[in-house]
This record gives structure tokens, C-alpha cells and sequence, in this order.
């Protein structure tokens, strides 16, 4: 009888274990498509959330996501902080664009793909709706050469250059970031307990950097490094995993 009462005993503390270790963690995968102006993005993520506070409500946690930017032409401008703004830091968020600085690339075709680690938030209204956002930290970029046209800002003469993705990407605040990073907020509603589908506002950069230095600011700075801004809505779906424990 003691054996019995002890085993029950054993079954219950093991199972109530696995429900709390389920209850802390939420994991899913995603995949997301963008719409710019004449520009579009697919993402596909992974996602490994802790559900944090008394009542779960917040989660934070990590991912990976593969991003592919196709267009068709766009300009792509000046990247560097250092140039645009004439500064680097956060103040740039507050500081207009140093015009006579900014040149263009004009590509007819262009095609980034980025793998990053991302950082992800989110916050549970109900059991199955819920808010969060995600931005891309660090990672790489590949894809083929392109071929472009170089503009400087009076566009007065093109100049044909090639360029690829600019190989490294990382997250240092805006125009300070370097490479390809893409970041959402979007609202998730769960129509059962694994699947969901997502609406999400997409801020995503695509860089290329040119085979040679083919700008020179007035300041005599030289660059390589052109970026554009994609800013569009999105929609895709979700699938929630179901934590598993062994004991």
C-alpha cells in the first residue's frame, strides 16, 4: 500500500512538473509575407520564448529567421550613419539627412537573402490573441552580383557598377545598423491550440555594397554601402510546438 501511495505520489509531482515547465516556455515557427511599393519579403521564422511574470502574460526570448527582399527598380542610398547624418549614435534618430551626401544606386533587380538572430516580445491579451514584435540583431547576407547604375544626388551622370548583399548584418540603432535586418509588430489570433495567423507591419533594410568605392562624399569620405528602406504590411501563419519533457 505505502508503494502505491508513494508511486501516485511520484506520478502526480512528475505531471505537475511537465504542466509548469509547459506553461514557461512557448515555441513556434512562423512564416510571414511582406508588400512594399513594387517590393516584397518573405521571412520564415523560429521563435523560443519565455513566459515571464505571475500571470505569463509577457514572453521574451530569441529566434532565427531567413528573410528574402525581392524588387525591381529601386534606388538604393547612401547606408552609413556617419555619412547621412554626419554622426553616428542614437542621435541620429533626431538629426535630418546631410542631402549632398546621399547618392543613389539604381538597380532594375535586386535579391537579398539574410539569415539573422532576432530578439522577440510579446504579450498574451488572451489565450488566443495576442501583440508582440521582433528585430534582427546580427547574422549574414548572400545573394548574387547585380548590376546597377550609380546616381550622384544631382543626377546628372550614371555611372554602371555591380555590387552583392553586404555580407554582415548587425542591429546598432538605426542608420547605424549594417547589412540586411528586418524587424515586425504584429497581432497573432490562435484558432486552435497549434495553429494562428499574423498581421504584422514590416520595417525591413536590404544592402548592397559595391565592388569599388564609387561614391566620394564633398567631404572627400568614400562608400560603398547603399541601402533601402522597405516599410509595408504583412500576413502569414503560425505554428505553435508542444513542449515535451523526459524525465
Amino acid at each position: 500500500m505505502k508503494e502505491i501511495l508513494f508511486a501516485s505520489f511520484l506520478v502526480l509531482s512528475v505531471t505537475n512538473t511537465a504542466t509548469a515547465q509547459q506553461e514557461k516556455v512557448n515555441r513556434f515557427a512562423d512564416i510571414t509575407f511582406g508588400i512594399g511599393a513594387s517590393q516584397v519579403s518573405t521571412a520564415a521564422s523560429y521563435v523560443y520564448n519565455w513566459k515571464l511574470g505571475k500571470r505569463k502574460k509577457l514572453e521574451a526570448g530569441f529566434g532565427l529567421r531567413y528573410t528574402g527582399y525581392f524588387a525591381r527598380n529601386h534606388y538604393f542610398k547612401t547606408a552609413p550613419a556617419k555619412l547621412t547624418s554626419g554622426k553616428t549614435g542614437p542621435a541620429v534618430f533626431f538629426t535630418d539627412d546631410i542631402l549632398p551626401n546621399i547618392d543613389s544606386v539604381l538597380f532594375p533587380k535586386a535579391q537579398v537573402n539574410a539569415l539573422n538572430l532576432s530578439v522577440n516580445f510579446g504579450y498574451n491579451l488572451t489565450k488566443r490573441f495576442s501583440l508582440g514584435l521582433n528585430i534582427d540583431v546580427i547574422g549574414f547576407s548572400f545573394g548574387k552580383k547585380q548590376n546597377g547604375v550609380y546616381y550622384a544626388n544631382n543626377f546628372a551622370t550614371g555611372i554602371p557598377v555591380t555590387a552583392k548583399p553586404t555580407g554582415f548584418n548587425i542591429f546598432l540603432v538605426s542608420d547605424n545598423d549594417k547589412g540586411s535586418l528586418n524587424s515586425e509588430f504584429f497581432a497573432k489570433y490562435k484558432w486552435n491550440d497549434s495553429w494562428g495567423i499574423k498581421l504584422a507591419f514590416e520595417f525591413l533594410f536590404a544592402e548592397y555594397t559595391t565592388s569599388t568605392a564609387v561614391q566620394t562624399t564633398p567631404g572627400g569620405d568614400p562608400n560603398d554601402r547603399f541601402r533601402k528602406k522597405m516599410a509595408g504590411g504583412g500576413i502569414g501563419v503560425t505554428y505553435n510546438f508542444k513542449n515535451r519533457h523526459r524525465f
